[in-house]
Parts: C-alpha cells; structure tokens; sequence
C-alpha cells in the first residue's frame, strides 16, 4: 500500500534567506568592486602569453619556475539542518551558519631536456580554517573553530617529449610523490586525502592528495592509459592501498570507452581484498554517425562498478546512465540533462569527489552531509544556460530512494528530494564568485531514520583566486 508522505512543519525559509544574503551580498559587492578593475583588464594586458602572473623565470627552451597561489573562501548558512533533527544527529550541536577558507601558497618549475623531454616539479602547502560555527556534517562540533597547516601536494616526476618518436609527444609520463590519483569523471578515484575534522574546511576539502602516488600515464593517439598505485591519506587509524591500470580510447570529442581494474588492501575489513572493474564511456551517436544535425549534440554516457570481495562478503555495483542536449544555436545555449545513478547496500564508493557540480556529491545538501554514494537511487534532472559569457546558472532536481530501504533500518525507500540553484561568475581567469541556494524536503525514509521532518535549507557564497 502506498504511505502518505509525512505532514513537513513550516519552513523558516524567507527568514533564513533574508539573514543569508543580509551577510553573503556584502561581501559579493565587495570582492566585485575590489576585483571590478581587473576583470574589465583585456587578457592581453594580464599574460600575453598565458602564462602564470607569478612566474618568475622562463627560458626560451620552456623551462620556467614560478610561484603558485590558490585561495578559497566560503561563507555557509543553513535552516533546519538535518531536517530540523541537527541537535539529535549532532549530538546537542546546532547548525546555523559558519565560514571555511583555504590559502593554497606553492612553487611549481619546468626543465626541458633534449628531445623536449620535461623534469617537472611541484610542492604547495595547505591552510584550512572552519571558525565562526559548526559546520554543517559537525567535523568541528568538539573543537569549534579549527585550523590546519600541512603540505598537500609534493611531487616530481618526468615526461618524454618526442623520445618515442611516431608514439607522440609526451607519449610516456612518470611521476611520484604526494599528489592526487584521478580518472574518468570521478566516480571511484579523485580524491585520496580527507577534510574536515582537525583538518578543517570539510566542504572545501583541502587535503585531497594521497600519502604518495606513483602513476605511469602513457598517451599515443587515440589511446590513453595509466598505471598507479597509492595509499591514501585518511584522518584515523586505517588506510588503503590500491594500485591498478586504466585505459581508455577516445574519438575526437565524440565517443569516449574506458575502463580501470584495481586490487584493493586496507585495515578496513570490508574493504581489505577488494577488486574494482569500472567500465564507462560516453557517445554523441549521431555527431558519431554523421546523422541530423539538429540531433548531434546528443549525448549519452555511463558507468558500471563492480566490487568483488572475498570471504564470503557481498559484491558491490554501483553505476549511472545519463542523457543530455545542447541548444548550443539558442540564445543562453541551454543544456538539459537527466541521469539516474544506482549504488546497492555494499557499494563501497572508494574515493569519489566533486569533478562538476552535481559530479559525485549529488546534491549540496543531502549528498554533500546527509548521504554517500552507498545503499541509495537518485534521479537528477540538470538545466544549465549561460546568459553572459562570465555568468553561468545551473538549476538541479533530485529525487533520492534508499536502494534497501530495510539495509537502513527503515521501511520506506523514498528518502529526499532537494532543488538546488548555482550561478558561478567568472569575473577573470584567476577569480570565480559561486552563489548558492539549496532545498531538501525529507521523505518518510530520512525522517524515520534522522528524526527530522522539516525542509532543510542553505545558502552559500564562495569566491575562488587561483593563479
């Protein structure tokens, strides 16, 4: 029999929203008019070769050094958190607003041997702050503000230019060190490090690279692959290893096939074991075709895990399918997307992370603090336009269901729906303003199981420097 949705409490979302921008539209007209100058600066007048402002030498051969800076700032308000239930989750915690920044300082160099063969370089180091509240997962609800310095990247490694002759430039590139291990759009490997906690900033997440990573990449043509192997850099006691191979051919910027195989060890029982066999691939079946021209900028693209596991345990599947359209002649050139995305009660997402927005938190409420990509089912519809060239707006829908509703200790599969809205404004190569607002209505499966019925809000305000 179908159950009635629960009666949801009313939403303090106008007084919510008027107190979020009272403080976010300040510091928006701020930074804007701070940065107003510089953004109206031709590109020319800011590299005329594009180069990094910071570099500090170039040779004529292309062997440079230069300095490297990033900053992230975000400031972070939320109405009934956790469904209205933030004080039962989070242990007598509230949620209501708090600010997470990153100062990313490095040096990176370039040095060009013979066959234009490349040495490469790179360190940087990580300051994370959360201060002004409890973030929203509660990562600081014992320490309060949190600040964390660490090196986070700190790798070198080799490229061979036009060594192999007729196998192409840079056919074969070698590197080791800290660094991060990435494939595909994200779904398995894009993040070896965790935030948060004593380390700060968790929804900027900071800390991304592995403990170390040694990754052969090796690209001829059409066909591109790697080796890797690495060990991640996780907050307590257990770690995992895994090292593997991916391969993956590409037509022009029509079809891609891919895939990874992995071999997985780690403190953690479930985990320890582990083989990952990931297939993906994408298509423009009639750009590919040479079909109607008003159908090409159709797009298909998936992905399929599996997880096999010894001893007995359960394996994992996790996978999407997505179809998505371009109106690239319309005004705005909106884009229109729909993916359904399927991870069962043993799925172990591994080290997944954010590639695009709604790319692998699905959300900015419920996948972003509420659920991971584990036991759950979500629809997403995805409208994308671009008014202004600097100016982009994506609205999100999700639907999300349990995928083993009794898995979790509750009897109903519908958990959530949330709408989010995101402009991101590119106000130069070097400075993104993102404003963002998000709803999530709880189902009778995350009220039974989070003790809330309230509509979750938030809104947030981040600007991003990277030279």
């Amino acid at each position: 029999m179908r159950k009635a949705r629960p009666v949801l409490t009313r939403n303090p979302l106008p007084r919510q929203f008027v107190m979020s921008m009272r403080l976010i539209c300040p510091i928006v007209l701020f930074v804007s008019a701070l940065l107003a100058p510089h953004a109206a600066l031709p590109a020319a007048e800011e590299t005329d070769d594009g180069a990094n402002p910071l570099r500090f030498y170039h040779h004529a051969d292309g062997s440079f050094l230069q300095a490297t800076f990033g900053l992230d700032l975000a400031f972070f308000s939320q109405g009934n958190a956790w469904y209205g239930n933030d004080r039962g989750v989070l242990k007598g915690h509230t949620v209501g607003s708090w600010w997470e920044s990153l100062i990313h300082p490095g040096l990176e160099g370039s040095y060009v041997l013979p066959n234009t063969q490349t040495l490469y370089a790179r360190i940087d180091a990580t300051l994370a702050n959360t201060f002004g509240g409890i973030d929203a997962g509660g990562t600081n609800s014992r320490m309060g503000d949190v600040s964390w310095l660490g090196i986070d990247n700190v790798y070198a490694g080799w490229r061979s230019g036009t060594l192999f002759g007729k196998l192409g430039q840079d056919f074969l590139d070698l590197s080791f060190g800290r660094q991060i291990y990435a494939t595909g759009t994200g779904f398995l490997f894009a993040s070896e490090g965790v935030a948060g906690f004593q380390r700060a900033a968790y929804y900027l997440g900071g800390r991304k690279s592995a403990s170390y990573a040694a990754i052969a990449r090796i690209k001829s043509g059409a066909w591109s692959g790697d080796l890797f192997y690495f060990k991640d850099n996780a907050i307590g006691p257990d770690s995992t290893w895994a090292g593997g191979c991916t391969v993956e051919y590409a037509v022009a910027d029509t079809a891609t096939l891919g895939g990874s195989l992995a071999a997985i060890a780690s403190d953690l029982p479930d985990r320890d074991g582990m083989r990952v066999f990931d297939l993906r691939g994408s298509i423009k079946p009639f750009a590919l075709g040479k079909g109607p021209k008003a159908l090409q900028p159709l797009t298909l693209a998936g992905e399929f895990v599996l997880e096999g596991r010894d001893r007995g345990m359960a394996a994992g599947f996790g996978w999407y399918a997505a179809i998505s359209y371009q109106w690239s002649d319309l005004p705005w050139q909106p884009e229109l997307t729909y993916r359904y995305a399927s991870f069962d009660q043993h799925y172990d997402p591994l080290f997944y992370h954010f590639t695009d927005w709604g790319s692998w938190f699905q959300g900015e409420i419920v996948g972003e603090y509420d659920r991971i990509n584990t036991n759950l089912d979500s629809h997403m519809l995805r409208l994308k336009v671009q008014p202004t060239e600097p100016l982009t707006l994506n609205l999100f829908y999700y639907r999300f269901n349990l995928h083993d509703p009794a898995f979790s200790g509750v009897r109903d599969s519908r958990y959530a729906d949330e709408w989010n809205l995101i402009a991101d404004w590119t106000v130069n190569r070097h400075l993104t303003v993102s404003l963002l607002g998000a709803l999530a209505i709880p189902g009778s499966g995350a009220t039974a199981l989070l003790g809330g019925d309230a509509n979750w809000t938030a809104t947030m305000v981040m600007v991003t420097v990277r030279y």
